[in-house]
């Protein structure tokens, strides 16, 4: 993945991160990986790996957001075909 395309997915995954906190009313919590490492998506002086690191622990703390959110509901898990064969 280009440089680019890195700080363009950290922004898109801050960007969700904002709106699991403000408008689902699904608390992200601490993100401790991700603030430790400290880069943000307009820091674009820095390298492209401190962004992939800074993505992939958003990635990790966004997923177990949505994942404990949906397991919270009472609905099961439905693919794209409308089909319950892989509900919990």
């Amino acid at each position: 993945m280009r440089k680019r395309e890195s700080l363009y997915l950290h922004a898109l995954f801050a960007l969700l991160r904002q709106e699991f906190d403000e408008e689902r009313d699904a608390d992200t919590g601490p993100v401790d990986e991700y603030d430790r490492i400290g880069v943000t998506p307009t820091a674009v002086h820095r390298s492209k790996a401190a962004h992939e690191r800074a993505l992939f622990a958003l990635s990790a703390e966004l997923s177990a957001t949505a994942a404990s959110a949906i397991d919270e509901t009472d609905h099961p898990r439905i693919d794209a075909g409308g089909s319950n064969q892989y509900a919990r």
